[in-house]
């Protein structure tokens, strides 16, 4: 895959660069960087352990193109995808209307898509704007869990993203028992994560509290300079199907 991270000045002096693809090659799997969300959608629509789609992520429900978003699949030596996550952006003045419109979610046609929330984001928070990236989508193969494949394939596509796109901050908006997690918290590796919503969620129709992730660019470049996970180190569990809200989705795109 070819991958840059942005500002190669801002790499940690002390740490050597990570050869770009070599766990992969360990792992017998090749990074394929893709653009057609369709092949997204018709995968995760029949992969094992799966919940669906994000609708962030379906072209079905929002506007997907190569000059805003990609994904990766991670194929094995048959061809097979392994693993795959996705990425997209928006360009928005302010984070706080595009998860009050719900536009973070879906911004086409979404059967429960209607009216804003009533956000509970902390005053204090910075203004999150410009150029936002937001990953999610991740699937881990049953056959690939245990060796430290999720983290491998968040670093990659935000290394990708990194260089493609002038990223001002990288978002996440997930469910607060995803955010309760150490593990999970510490597998994202956002900056700050802060109560974002405590009440209806007309996307699952149910009362629900969610958090926003969030994390400057410098905070990204730096955390993919210094961050190593040890080979065959232990799959964080549940991130199949739990990945930012995927399961809450699910119910919505079936």
């Amino acid at each position: 895959m070819s991958t840059a991270v942005a500002r190669t000045e801002e790499r940690t002096e002390d740490r050597t660069p990570e050869r770009e693809g070599e766990w992969a090659e360990a792992l017998g799997l090749a990074l394929v960087p893709k653009a057609d969300f369709t092949e997204f959608l018709d995968h995760l629509g029949s992969a094992a352990g799966a919940d669906g789609v994000n609708p962030a992520f379906d072209p079905r429900h929002s506007l997907l193109s190569p000059d805003t978003s990609f994904w990766i699949a991670a194929e094995d030596r048959d061809g097979r995808i392994a693993s795959c996550i996705a990425y997209r952006t928006f360009r928005t003045p302010d984070v706080r209307e595009l998860i009050r419109t719900m536009r973070v979610f879906c911004e086409g046609p979404c059967d429960q898509h209607s009216g804003t929330l009533d956000l509970v984001l902390p005053e204090e928070m910075p203004r999150v704007s410009g150029l936002l990236g937001f990953p999610g989508g991740l699937w881990v193969r049953g056959d690939f869990r245990g060796n430290g494949l999720s983290e491998h394939m968040l670093r990659a596509v935000r290394k990708e993203a990194l260089g493609r796109y002038p990223l001002d901050w990288e978002v996440a908006v997930s469910f607060k028992k995803i955010t309760d997690s150490p593990s999970l918290r510490s597998l994202y590796d956002f900056e700050r994560v802060v109560p974002c919503f405590d009440g209806f969620f007309p996307l699952t129709r149910r009362v629900e509290r969610m958090a926003l992730q969030y994390s400057s660019r410098a905070h990204l470049v730096r955390s993919l300079a210094g961050r190593r996970r040890a080979s065959g180190a232990s799959e964080v569990p549940g991130v199949p199907g739990e990945n930012d809200g995927e399961r809450f989705v699910a119910r919505v795109t079936r």
